[in-house]
């Protein structure tokens, strides 16, 4: 038995009990206060009350002696639940403190951390002549794991495929925007390998495993693309010459036929599934059509060909068509050309056309000619929502009709938003099954046979939203350039129209009989003029 304190009122003493120190009270007076004994436990802070009613006992019963608690530790070691930081409680006065030598205290924390097992990452820097009494200070901080960097993927960037024709008729960046062409072993991409993390440590010196960084799936078709694995990379290069392609979520390569030639006598017509480039001109009479992109290369364009047809694509021509009223072009999108004489052409999307049209006939959504120079000159054109040039026919009053089937805008809002429903439900299926996805693609080489089944269905499923949702953000830019329209269908004349052109919009009509210039279009069932 050790006593800590005693006077006339009361005894405070230590029992050693099974390796503990109890605190035990002794009232001798049975006037003392509760209040006399608790300002007796300010000056032993190491005094840890946890029995009460034995407390209460001892001021109801003088002379009996209760225990009433324990000796805390001069230095009392915790750590935080996840082990990360030790704590160090000081139960000494001020007093106590500022009469102990700093070094000795921070000596005997060290060796009540040593001995609670802690001996990681120990910083007593907390520990100083300034610090107060009942203080809790930080002593120890573990040394967190850092998590492992996640897979990183690029893919080769498309280019936009729009060629800009300038008011000369010269088109600018015409190669390179059409057709991505790639080499055999050209880059298509590359994923940067996900890292383990760094491991850390507990202030117990516990190993803390780091979290991996998650892996995703390089997304490639296998039939014309290669894995190349280098150090910390996987490259995707492309296993043939060819054109870049992204279809259904993946990147590969279309078939892509390069004629350094003219196609003539020496190839014979032209039958290709892919992308086609033809560096000099295609002859009189001969064909050529392919499943993508046309480019036709040769300054001299081409003349009195057959048909030059591009199933899916464009079609881009650097010289022009001189027809001869026998040269047929049709795309499956938009065609771009520096002019056309005596020609037809037919395009699911735009006719571009640098120069001028001359006798010949013009089917797409809308027909633009240059601003500045863009003449149409006989002929025929017919457009669902825009006709734009500088001159329509000529001083010589060469009679040429302009018809644009025009639109419904409300209609078109209508379909915009059932296109928006769709988009945004669309997009929503193909995050969830891509999340989906994911997951199996971390366990892929631990998946059974069923499930292995299961992922290649949802990645079928996956490959298809993805081609929806290509489908309905083509289909909706489509619909806002019929929007971006004046009216419900227009003709804008920038510079002159002559006599005996003849506009048609919305089977509204109006007969040019002296030079005029102006936007014409059709609002409320009406025919409208308004200057440009």
């Amino acid at each position: 038995m050790t006593t800590i304190f005693e006077d006339n009122n009361l005894c405070v003493f230590l029992k050693e009990i099974n390796g503990k120190s109890e605190v035990w009270l002794i009232v001798k007076n049975h006037s003392t206060p509760l209040n006399y004994f608790d300002s007796i436990c300010r000056d032993f802070p190491r005094i840890k009350i946890s029995n009460f009613i034995s407390l209460k006992k001892a001021f109801d019963e003088p002379n009996v002696s209760v225990c009433i608690g324990e000796y805390k530790p001069k230095y009392l070691v915790s750590a935080s639940k996840d082990e990360m930081y030790a704590y160090i409680d000081i139960n000494m006065t001020q007093s106590e403190i500022e009469s102990c030598n700093i070094n000795i205290i921070k000596t005997e924390i060290i060796k009540a951390l040593n001995e609670a097992g802690i001996n990681e990452g120990i910083d007593l820097d907390e520990i100083s002549e300034d610090m107060e009494s009942f203080a809790r200070l930080t002593v120890a901080k573990g040394i967190e794991p850092v998590s492992g960097k996640d897979a990183k993927i690029t893919y080769f960037q498309l280019s936009e495929k729009k060629p800009t024709i300038k008011s000369d008729g010269k088109v600018d960046n015409y190669e390179m925007n059409l057709i991505d062409k790639i080499e055999r072993g050209g880059w298509l991409g590359e994923k940067t390998l996900p890292t383990l993390g760094q491991p850390g440590k507990t202030v117990f010196g516990k190993t803390v495993i780091a979290k991996p960084g998650r892996d995703y799936m390089l997304k490639f078709d296998a039939k014309s693309v290669d894995e190349v694995v280098e150090e910390g990379k996987i490259i995707l290069a492309a296993k043939f010459d060819g054109a870049v392609k992204f279809e259904h979520g993946k990147i590969g390569v279309h078939n892509h036929l390069v004629i350094d030639e003219n196609v003539g006598y020496s190839t014979g017509n032209i039958d290709f599934d892919g992308y086609v480039t033809i560096h000099g001109v295609v002859e009189d009479l001969f064909s050529v059509r392919a499943t993508k992109d046309i480019f036709i290369k040769g300054k001299m364009g081409i003349g009195a060909v057959g048909t030059i047809h591009s199933i899916n694509g464009d079609i881009s021509i650097l010289g022009g068509v001189n027809g001869k009223k026998k040269a047929k072009l049709i795309a499956g999108r938009n065609v771009y050309v520096k002019y056309v004489n005596e020609a037809e052409i037919e395009a699911k999307g735009e006719i571009n056309i640098g120069l001028y049209a001359y006798e010949s006939i013009l089917k797409g959504d809308k027909v633009i000619l240059s601003p500045d120079k863009g003449k149409v000159v006989g002929g025929e054109i017919q457009a669902k929502h825009l006709v734009s040039a500088n001159t329509f026919g000529n001083s010589m009053e060469k009679a040429t009709k302009i018809q644009v089937k025009g639109f419904d805008r409300n209609k078109v809002n209508e379909e915009l938003d059932v296109i928006k429903v769709n988009f945004n439900e669309t997009i929503a299926k193909a995050n969830r099954l891509k999340r989906e996805l994911e997951i199996l693609e971390l366990n892929q080489e631990n998946l059974s046979e069923k499930d292995e089944f299961t992922y290649k269905g949802m990645l079928l499923t996956y490959e298809n939203l993805i081609d929806e949702i290509n489908k309905l953000n083509y289909d909706f830019k489509k619909l806002e350039e019929f929007l971006r329209t004046k009216g419900e269908g227009e003709v804008k004349i920038l510079g002159s129209a002559y006599p005996k052109t003849v506009l048609d919009i919305k089977n509204l009509q109006k007969v040019i009989n002296k030079t005029m210039s102006g936007s014409f279009y059709v609002k409320d069932n009406s025919l409208h003029l308004t200057q440009t």
